[in-house]
């Protein structure tokens, strides 16, 4: 019988406990060495745990324990070749040691042989002191022949050997006198310490092997992240690595490895072989691939001063355009370069109106320039949003400047920026102008009659060639552009006077939109007051509704010469004024006859009563005036009076009975 132990005292941390209990195996061949190790074992505070089986079943026992998870077997007395065929991840031989050999008992001896096998030292000379006899140094590296040459001289010569346990078999077969040594507690735990060296070397270098995969991977994702297409060469043309991207762009098939390529058999005209006699390489180059055009980069590879190859990325122009589009489009958006208002926000239904927004839908599908003329206040820019909103360039930037806001020395910096130290004062990094940050969208050139002469010459040329160059740069940068400008001067009175180019009034009179005044218009003035109420206090609106309608009928009858922002201003007015519980009816319409401008005695004769009696300014008596006109206003009819005035029919009965109307 032959007994293996399982020594367990060495653990790697983190593994289960069955995986660490075999990590390690002790092999011995021999019930009275494995008795010995288990002892040993014992005494010390070692776990062990010992199993036996015999030779022939020892190959099955380790084919096992490896797939358990056995990393290494330590043998006594075996040949090593023998276990699992030598296949195991690690196999190691006890080393024996000089006091392994001096616990042996030795008396009255005068020779004695001393095996050990070449990976051992024994001192011979301390141990011919210990047994008090010459002592010979035998290492056993011999072939079968030789060791029974070297058993039969022993033989003969009635020499005693001393020797590990895996000599004395064919010592004794050949009657020989032959003394087992067993190991010491110090030969068992030097064994150990060694095996947990192996192991833990092992372990670190798994670890590392495991870590630089990871990062390989690691790596590859990166390398196949970027949009770039990234191409490497050595210094003799050949392809040492491609990214998936590289395959997409040249429509090569992955299964047909670049790598290992020359670089001419696969870009057609490449400049990467050329790199290599530059220090700085190629950067920005435009280079034509047969399915698309391309911004490349291409950068030698220098290792220890020597050029090795070029690397190369290479990005879709189209593309890399969308990007930037896109990546402008944000900043703006951020800045807060933005269209808010479409036509649905210009209310009015009058024709005069109803004919101006049709006209502007019109320009809005077209790319050239827009002349808004109107009066202050009339709505200028809404109508410019509007016809931004409403065109192909709704996804893009509104820039909206306002040329008579801007001191005249800023006036180029602002419209076309500047370069970094191009003047004192210049923020770091320098600045994008107006037209820059219109970049495939409008800009809203407001009160452009206001503008000098000498920058209506630049923004003559921007209009014309579509580039712009920032204050202190040598650099053109291209913009498209729509412009849309407004004024409410006579432009050509002022071309007349000098006072603006005639050119460029020609360049921004393409399309022309006259803005009607509100004057011109008042049936729309209920429909923009009563928004206007609703957007800034819907709650005070619907609290005094018949007093607001009675407010918007005596506003009907004034000229605004402020236009819409003068009714919207006179409506917020009012509504501050209605809050207070001082202020009564009388005081609201003195405010607005005094705010417009009239004689206060056009309040009593306003032609909202019969026979001009004197109103009353009651809220009561506002609200019974109002129901009585819009009944006659709709023929009597009172479902179209109660649509008119905005509550149901029931109610309209209900007011009526209450003021004792009766028509």
């Amino acid at each position: 019988m032959s007994i293996y132990v399982i020594i367990n005292h060495i653990y790697t941390v983190g593994e289960d406990s069955m995986k660490k209990r075999k990590r390690i195996c002790f092999l011995a061949f021999s019930q009275g060495y494995a008795g010995h190790i288990s002892k040993l074992c014992i005494e010390n505070g070692i776990n062990a745990d010992v199993r036996s089986c015999d030779e022939d079943s020892m190959f099955f026992v380790c084919r096992d324990m490896l797939n358990e998870g056995t990393k290494l077997f330590i043998a006594a007395g075996a040949d090593l070749r023998n276990i699992y065929g030598g296949n195991a991840d690690y196999l190691m031989n006890i080393r024996h040691h000089t006091v392994d050999y001096m616990r042996t008992e030795i008396k009255n001896e005068k020779y004695v042989c001393v095996l050990h096998r070449d990976c051992e030292y024994i001192d011979c000379e301390l141990l011919s002191r210990k047994w008090n006899c010459k002592t010979e140094d035998v290492v056993m590296h011999r072939t079968e022949v030789e060791k029974d040459r070297f058993f039969f001289k022993a033989y003969t010569e009635k020499i005693l050997c001393v020797g590990p346990f895996e000599y004395e078999e064919h010592a004794r077969r050949m009657g020989v006198r032959y003394k087992t040594i067993n190991p010491s507690l110090e030969t068992v735990v030097d064994a150990f310490e060694k095996a947990k060296s192996i192991l833990d070397m092992q372990d670190l270098e798994e670890r590392r092997n495991r870590e630089n995969v990871l990062r390989l991977e690691q790596y590859k994702v990166v390398f196949n992240f970027t949009n770039d297409a990234i191409l490497a060469i050595d210094e003799n043309g050949k392809i040492i690595a491609a990214n998936d991207m590289v395959y997409k762009f040249l429509r090569w098939d992955q299964n047909d490895r670049l790598e290992g390529k020359h670089i001419t058999n696969v870009v057609k005209g490449t400049k990467m072989i050329k790199v290599m006699e530059k220090d700085e390489g190629d950067i920005g180059d435009v280079f034509e691939l047969p399915n698309m055009t391309v911004l490349t980069h291409r950068i030698p590879i220098v290792i220890n001063g020597q050029k090795r190859g070029v690397v190369s990325t290479f990005q879709d122009l189209a593309v890399l355009q969308e990007h930037e589009k896109n990546a402008r489009l944000n900043i703006k958006r951020k800045k807060g370069f933005s269209a808010k208002y479409t036509f649905d926000d210009i209310k009015g239904s009058s024709q005069a109106i109803t004919e101006v927004k049709n006209v502007a839908k019109s320009y809005a599908n077209s790319d050239s320039t827009v002349l808004i003329l109107g009066e202050t206040g009339t709505g200028k820019e809404l109508f410019a949003q509007s016809i931004h909103n409403s065109g192909p360039r709704a996804g893009g930037p509104f820039v909206a400047v306002n040329c008579a806001a801007i001191p005249k020395n800023l006036l180029e910096a602002e419209f076309f920026g500047y370069e970094e130290g191009s003047f004192t004062g210049a923020s770091k990094g320098g600045k994008m102008g107006m037209f820059e940050m219109a970049h495939m969208g409008t800009i809203f050139l407001d009160e452009i009659g206001e503008m000098p002469l000498e920058m209506q010459v630049q923004i003559l040329r921007v209009i014309q060639e579509k580039e712009i160059r920032r204050i202190g740069s040598d650099r053109v940068i291209p913009v498209d552009v729509r412009v849309i400008s407004a004024t409410n001067r006579d432009l050509k009175n002022e071309v007349e006077k000098g006072n603006f180019r005639n050119d460029l009034y020609y360049r921004l009179d393409v399309l022309e939109l006259k803005i009607p005044p509100l004057r011109d218009r008042k049936e729309d003035i209920p429909e923009i007051a009563i928004n206007c109420l609703k957007n800034l206090d819907y709650k005070s609106y619907k609290a005094n509704e018949a007093l607001w309608w009675s407010i918007i009928e005596e506003l009907e009858k004034h000229e605004m010469k402020g236009n819409i922002r003068e009714l919207q201003n006179m409506i917020e007015r009012l509504n501050v004024m209605l809050k207070n519980s001082h202020i009564n009816t009388t005081a609201l319409f003195s405010e607005i006859s005094r705010s417009i401008g009239d004689d206060s005695e056009e309040i009593r004769h306003t032609g909202l009563y019969e026979d001009d009696e004197s109103p009353d300014l009651s809220d009561k008596g506002w609200e019974k005036k109002r129901i009585i006109k819009a009944l006659k206003m709709n023929g009597l009819s009172r479902t179209k009076t109660a649509e008119y005035l905005g509550i149901s029919r029931s109610t309209l009965w209900n007011k009526m009975k209450y003021y004792d109307i009766k028509l």
